[in-house]
């Protein structure tokens, strides 16, 4: 199974601990914030110096940064290459439009982590699976794919 996790930098360590405990049970797995000679990896901090600036940032001139535009390029592939989607919560807009689009191509998609109380949508029901940070959530997805247990 290939697996694509999408979520938040704020949510960069547990990303980065579920990727590591994935390819531990010999899943290929894409984290988007870890960079390596196969994955481009975009941080707003490319861009600015404090988080707050982005805000005096246009819309329309952020979209054009060519780097910017090699991350959705980056990420559109490794979304393509993905069998499995699994969005770690909580997260922001990117990854939400992430799950609707691997939904729309018939993809698996697991929502894994903390949901606050006003971040219930009712399309989360479109997941295959929702869970909490539940230890079991992970060998339930895993098994449960029919792309089997196997890399």
């Amino acid at each position: 199974m290939k697996i694509y996790l999408a979520s938040s930098w704020k949510n960069q360590k547990a990303v980065l601990t579920l990727a590591e405990r994935l390819e531990s049970e010999r899943f290929e797995v894409d984290a988007f914030c870890r960079a390596t000679d196969k994955r481009y990896s975009f941080h707003w901090s490319e861009l600015v110096d404090d988080e707050a600036e982005l805000l005096t940032y246009d819309a329309i001139d952020f979209l054009k940064d060519h780097r910017v535009q090699r991350a959705f390029r980056e990420d559109k592939s490794w979304l393509d290459w993905a069998d499995t989607v699994i969005m770690i919560m909580p997260c922001g807009r990117s990854s939400h439009m992430e799950a609707g689009y691997v939904k729309g191509q018939g993809k698996l998609l697991y929502i894994y982590g903390e949901f606050p109380k006003d971040s219930f949508k009712a399309r989360t029901n479109s997941s295959n699976c929702a869970s909490r940070n539940n230890p079991s959530a992970i060998p339930y997805i895993t098994s449960n794919s029919p792309f089997g247990n196997s890399p």
